[in-house]
């Protein structure tokens, strides 16, 4: 456009008769300028800045119009500036074209500028100014734009601040201070500092310190000055000392005292106070220093030669010295003497110290005339007497001189020297329990000189003989309490009077005594049982399965009754009393232990003569004769300790309480559970086996007592003496409660047994299948089942190194071959197992995981297990043997019961064994996070392992089928198989195999619903197990009659295994989706889901339709009585719905009962019906409470109102043939009526079996039956759906009221009543 406008300027200024060419028409002739570059036509007009005008900008091409500066911007609206500080310049920014012209307003503050070419701000300012607003104009020719800056400038700080002296000294109570700083930089407007000066100084205004010191002190502060601008800082110290101090002075300046002497002499002085006293040299021994006061004071104790001290005084301020001259002199020794001073020493008795005593000074040396006896020496430095005497001597008058430098002082002594008395006699222990009727010899010791007569007071127990050496012997022959007797040994030279306390215990007659005219009990409480296990206890009360759960024991000196339940202590019963009558005495101090809940005893106690003490512990029994106390307490080692020596010492005690329940969540009862901690002491043992209430206080059969069981049986086996079978049994009974539980160290029990095993040997159950008659028949000979027992006790508790190889492993589990290599290998195995959520309560939910390390421990060789330090303190073990059902429990046995044992990994160095033998497994508990554990095991051998995906077939084939140990394992993702090698050396398709299993397994996981399921599956197969032909839980247990049928793929593709499946489907069992009575039932979903889906067969003859059919009708025949609903028939119940729709509802119900919140978990009967039903009905969308209320389910109306919003399930199988059902009709409504009509709405909502609706109304409501109604509409048959019948025939302006019946051949039921009324014409 500027091109344009120049040439039609040019054009209209240029004159002639030029004119514009494009004017000129079509006769004009276009020029090229490229070939007449010289026509005027052809010239180009340049353009320059000059050519521009005021208000345009040269472009370098052409003039445009100039644009006005706008949107001016400096970047900050504030700034806060420092005077002397220059400031950061700040440069403008705008849109357009640039300012000609610069302004600002108002002025701007000394030192700040405006570039008026380029609009900088800049500067240095000069001087302070309050926040002000200035005005930037930037201006060209085409306008202006404005911007707004607020402007603060702050003084200088201060720079610098310097004080004369950079520490402050003062005395305290004194002025003191310094001058005012010099401070560079801007002026200080306020002084601040810290820590605050102490108390008496000030900083003012000019920072100046001063003031009067008020307290001692050594700090440091740091003083700031500050102005607006900010502030700088210095350190002073100050310090605060005492005036020091002057003129230190005692009374004298020479003492001179005398040894023993009292002295107190105190310094006086000027100035401050003093802070610190000292002397030297030290004081003569007797005197002391006050080091507060300066204080010489005491009694001089040794001589001391004059010599000069220095006493220095000190304080903040300084210190003071002055000098004193100390002599001490001796006092003449006084009133020498020696006690006893007339001595009869015997021949060989040494003389040990007679010491003189004295008072006055210290003698420096002895003197004795005549010489003393043989043997015997004066010391002459201490005037002590000692030695021992050789020769006999009559009296004999000694003088003793004790000389020092202020004299001497004189004594006599008499001494003469005899023959010795008798001396050295003794025996073994001090006290002595003796059994009645049972000989006796306590030997004596006599190591002095021989005896000529013996005597002993009070009278020996009847029996009981002192022989002429002073032993005693003989057969007591009567019970006798403890007493303490004196035996007199007599000689020419004397008599000697030693004690020793005997007493005659006869248990027989304790019992007795105890249990005369006793009645039986119950008292309530599941107790534990008492093992009387000491030498001196006995049973008193058994329960109704011949448990002892009270029992007594002597000892030492005192008596003890254990209760197994703690709230049998108290009972009102003539035994209760009877026995704190035996254990604590007559009219006895009885305390009642604090805690315990027996206080409530304390009036029964006292009506009975006893004084009673409260709340009583073991930090002071002194004051009592007997305690009563729970064994679940809370003592310590220490107060354990104190009853021990309670009782032993000839105190009583009482004691209740259970360990079974403690048991639950500790371990190692014998040794950990409070009671039991005393009672190798005591003899009386809390077991962790339960017992009944109802107390038996027969006089039990002798050999309820454990020893003269153990007794019984050694005479039986060794000597050949005969033992009926009763008293076998009860012999058993006796010695297996306590070989169960008591371990090895308890050593008074297990050294006879352990005789016996040695001297009967080991013993060997041979092998048979279960359907053999053979095997160890339990009960046929008592004396050998305990054998078996305390067979098991040692094989379970000796250490590794000590095991033997127990000789019945060769019939089961099996032998290792004698050419076995035994490795050393390195596993690797997963320690995250998190186990099965506890409510899977067949499962075995929180059993320890296994896993597997093919590897096998031979029978009774120690194996070494090593780890890291870390991984020993984790907490888990090594099992060895899969076999770990145990087998008491059966009539015959065909192995032994526990032939496995479980090892702690508590050190990095482990040594363990098993005597039968077994696979070697790591053992990790539920629940645990361990990440991988490395394990290496050395002295096993290999076993067959074949892993799913790890092994190839052709590995299994030429090398791991072939490993000798006597057990093999076959391992897929899902499930595991422990089975004799035997059976799998022929194994030719293993994967194969296993794959099918794992398979089954999933299958069986996604029928229940809870994937993925967090542990892999075991089944041990055994010669015999607890329970059944197979069992569920972990692992799952079978019979050996099973392995060649679970090995063979094409006989388990082709049959199946229903009994595998159900114990496996046990193990999904979820308690509370378990119904009642389902216990049998729902494990069986999975053999039905397997056998049909898997292998394609019926499976079971229970669920063929015939016999379905013949089930369900003899069930509706007898009422369908729910109490009758179990196994098959409920089978039957949930059978229908799958077939209805499929196994997936019944999955998808069971499913949300795992996410249940607790308070919608069912609990009772009736609620898990109930809630079964509920959400089985909301799986598939159809109300089926009138299915399962045909079933006898016993549902509440709760139920139906929370499905009565589905529709109902009126195509089960059910109706018509089995169960005729009611019609359900609601929403019976009246509308549309007129003067003689109306319509009746309703919904069948249940057209029930073969139902038909009449419909009954008149004037008045007579209620649900059919006499009565003045008129009636029959309506027929119905269906599911809404419905309407109109009534004709009414009267006008008439209320009437009706009822529906729906009735068939069985029943009726009503629905109503509606009411109308008619209009009026």
């Amino acid at each position: 456009m500027k091109s344009i406008s120049f040439l039609l300027v040019f054009l209209l200024l240029t004159p002639g008769c030029l004119s514009m060419p494009w004017g000129q028409g079509n006769d004009s002739m276009e020029i090229n300028c490229e070939l007449e570059p010289n026509d005027p036509s052809c010239e180009v007009i340049e353009l320059t800045e000059d050519d521009c005008l005021f208000n345009e900008i040269f472009t370098g091409d052409i003039c445009r119009l100039m644009l006005p500066p706008d949107n001016l911007d400096f970047g900050e609206e504030s700034l806060q500036l420092t005077v002397g500080i220059n400031m950061q310049p700040l440069t403008p920014s705008f849109i357009g074209d640039g300012p000609e012209n610069w302004l600002v307003n108002p002025r701007l503050p000394e030192g700040l500028s405006l570039d008026s070419e380029n609009g900088v701000l800049s500067g240095n300012p000069d001087v302070e100014s309050v926040l002000t607003s200035y005005t930037i104009i930037a201006t060209n020719s085409m306008g202006s734009s404005v911007f707004i800056i607020s402007i603060t400038i702050l003084p200088a700080p201060p720079d610098s601040i310097t004080y004369s002296e950079s520490t402050i000294f003062c005395t305290i109570q004194s002025f003191c201070g310094i001058g005012m700083p010099e401070v560079s930089g801007g002026l200080p407007v306020s002084w601040v500092v810290n820590p605050d000066l102490p108390e008496g100084l000030e900083i003012i205004d000019s920072g100046e310190i001063y003031g009067i010191a008020q307290q001692l002190g050594d700090s440091n502060h740091t003083v700031t000055a500050s102005n607006d601008g900010g502030s700088n800082s210095t350190n002073v110290r100050i310090i605060t000392t005492h005036q020091s101090p002057e003129n230190l002075y005692y009374s004298g300046h020479l003492f001179q005292w005398l040894i023993g002497e009292e002295i107190d002499e105190t310094p006086t002085f000027d100035g401050g106070e003093i802070i610190l006293w000292d002397i030297e040299p030290p004081l003569p021994e007797g005197l002391f220093f006050n080091l507060e006061s300066g204080t010489i004071f005491g009694y001089p104790t040794e001589l001391h030669a004059i010599r000069e001290h220095y006493v220095t005084a000190t304080n903040t301020g300084g210190s003071i010295t002055t000098s004193i001259l100390i002599s001490v002199s001796d006092f003449s020794p006084e009133n020498i003497r020696y006690e006893p001073y007339v001595l009869e020493l015997f021949v060989n008795e040494n003389l040990s110290n007679l010491t003189p005593n004295w008072s006055g000074g210290s003698p420096d040396s002895w003197e004795i005339s005549p010489n003393l006896p043989s043997g015997l020496n004066l010391n002459y430095r201490n005037g002590i007497i000692s030695g021992t005497a050789l020769i006999l001597q009559e009296p004999l008058n000694y003088q003793i001189w004790a000389n020092n430098s202020g004299g001497y002082a004189t004594t006599q002594i008499v001494i003469s020297v005899v023959s010795l008395p008798p001396n050295e006699i003794s025996w073994p222990e001090s006290q002595y329990a003796l059994k009645s009727n049972h000989s006796v010899l306590i030997p004596a010791t006599n190591n002095g000189p021989l005896i000529d007569s013996w005597e002993v007071y009070p009278e020996l127990p009847s029996g009981l003989l002192i022989l002429d050496n002073g032993s005693i012997e003989g057969i007591p022959n009567s019970r006798t309490d403890w007493q303490e007797y004196t035996i007199w040994a007599n000689n020419t030279g004397g008599a000697v009077g030693l004690n020793i306390w005997i007493a005659i215990h006869d248990l027989r007659a304790d019992q007795n005594e105890l249990l005369r005219d006793i009645e039986d009990a119950d008292w309530g409480g599941w107790s534990s049982l008492i093992l009387p296990i000491g030498e001196w206890s006995f049973p008193l009360g058994r329960d109704s399965n011949d448990n002892t759960v009270v029992s007594a024991s002597h000892v030492g000196r005192g008596k003890m009754v254990g209760y197994g339940h703690e709230s049998w202590v108290m009972q009102d019963h003539d035994f209760t009393m009877r026995a704190v009558e035996w254990a604590c005495g007559q009219s006895a101090n009885i305390g009642l232990a604090y805690g315990a809940g027996f206080d409530d005893w304390e009036d029964d106690l006292k009506e009975r003569g006893h004084d009673v003490f409260l709340s009583v512990t073991p930090d002071d029994l002194s004051e009592i004769d007997c305690l009563v106390d729970e064994f679940w307490n809370g003592h310590d080692d220490g107060d354990n300790s104190v009853i021990e020596e309670f009782l032993l010492d000839g105190g009583g005690l009482i004691m209740g309480g259970h360990s079974w329940y403690w048991s639950y969540s500790n371990s190692d009862v014998p040794h950990n559970y409070p009671g039991n901690k005393i009672s190798k002491v005591t003899g009386l043992l809390v077991s962790d086996t339960w017992g009944y209430n109802d107390i038996n206080f027969e006089l039990p059969n002798s050999l309820y007592t454990p020893h003269n069981a153990i007794d019984a049986v050694l005479d039986n086996r060794i000597n050949d003496v005969d033992l009926s079978d009763e008293e076998a049994s009860i012999a058993y009974k006796s010695i297996s409660a306590c070989s169960q539980i008591l371990t090895l160290d308890f050593i008074d029990f297990w050294a006879p047994l352990r005789e016996l095993i040695n001297s009967t040997g080991w013993t060997v159950i041979e092998y048979s299948t279960l359907w053999s008659s053979k095997g160890h028949d339990l009960g046929e000979d008592p004396v050998s089942d305990i054998i078996l027992r305390l067979e098991e006790s040692l094989t379970q508790n000796l250490p590794a190194q000590e095991l033997p190889v127990h000789p019945s492993h060769v019939e089961f589990p099996g032998s290792v071959p004698s050419n076995a290599t035994r490795i050393s290998r390195t596993v690797t195995v997963n320690g995250n197992q998190s186990g099965l959520p506890s409510d899977f309560g067949y499962s075995g939910a929180r059993s320890n995981i296994r896993m597997s390390t093919g590897l096998y421990a031979p029978p009774g060789e120690v194996i070494t297990v090593s780890v890291d330090q870390e991984t020993s303190e984790l907490g888990f073990s090594v099992l060895i043997g899969a076999h770990t059902d145990g087998l008491w429990g059966k009539d015959i046995i065909k192995r032994h019961s526990k032939i496995y044992r479980d090892w702690a990994i508590e050190n990095t160095t482990n040594q363990v064994a098993n005597s039968f033998g077994g696979p070697i497994y790591v053992s990790v508990p539920a629940g645990s996070l361990f990440g991988d554990l490395e394990l290496t095991i050395s002295g096993a051998i290999r076993a067959p392992m074949f892993v799913l995906g790890e092994t190839s077939d052709f590995e299994w084939l030429y090398s791991e089928r072939e490993n000798p140990a006597p057990w093999a394992e076959l391992i897929s993702d899902n499930f595991i198989m422990t089975v004799p090698s035997s059976e799998i050396r022929d194994l030719d398709n293993p994967s194969q195999l296993m794959n099918w299993w794992d398979s089954a397994l999933n299958m069986e996981h996604h029928l229940y619903g809870f994937e993925p399921w967090p542990r892999v599956e075991r089944a041990v197969f055994d010669v015999q197990i607890s329970a059944g032909w197979m069992h569920s839980g972990y692992p799952f247990m079978a019979h050996d009659l099973s392995v060649p049928d679970v090995v063979n793929y094409t006989y388990m593709s082709e049959n199946g295994d229903w009994g595998m499946f159900h114990e496996l489907g046990h193990n999904h069992q979820w308690m509370p989706s378990t119904l009642p009575g389902n216990t049998e039932t729902s494990c069986n979903f999975a053999s039905v889901y397997l056998m049909e889906d898997l292998v394609g067969v019926q499976g079971h003859s229970a669920v063929d339709p015939v016999q379905r059919e013949s089930r369900m009708r003899s069930y509706f025949d007898d009422g369908s009585n729910i109490s009758n609903w179990s196994v098959w028939t409920a089978l039957d119940t949930f059978l229908i719905i799958k077939e209805e729709w499929g196994w997936d509802v019944i999955t998808e119900t069971l499913s949300l009962y795992y996410t249940l919140p607790t308070d919608e978990i069912p609990i009772g009967d009736i609620e898990e019906f109930n809630y079964w039903v509920m959400h089985l009905s909301n799986t598939t969308g159809y109300n089926l409470a009138p299915y399962h209320a045909a079933w006898g389910f016993p549902l509440n109306q709760q139920t139906y109102d929370a499905l009565e919003h589905l529709p109902v399930w009126v195509n089960d199988s059910l109706r018509g043939d089995f169960f005729v059902y009611d019609a359900i009709i609601r929403d019976l409504d009246v509308q549309n009526t007129t003067d003689d009509t109306t319509d009746i709405f309703w919904e069948t909502y249940d057209n029930g079996t073969n139902v038909s609706l009449v419909f009954y109304y008149g004037v008045s409501d007579v209620g649900n039956q059919t006499l009565g109604w003045t008129s009636s509409s029959n309506w027929g048959t119905t269906s599911v759906g809404n419905h309407s019948q109109t009534i004709t025939g009414l009267i006008a302006g008439t209320t009437y009221y009706g009822r529906v019946q729906a009735f068939n051949e069985e029943s009726s039921v009503w629905s109503g009543p509606i009411s109308w009324t008619t209009n009026i014409n």
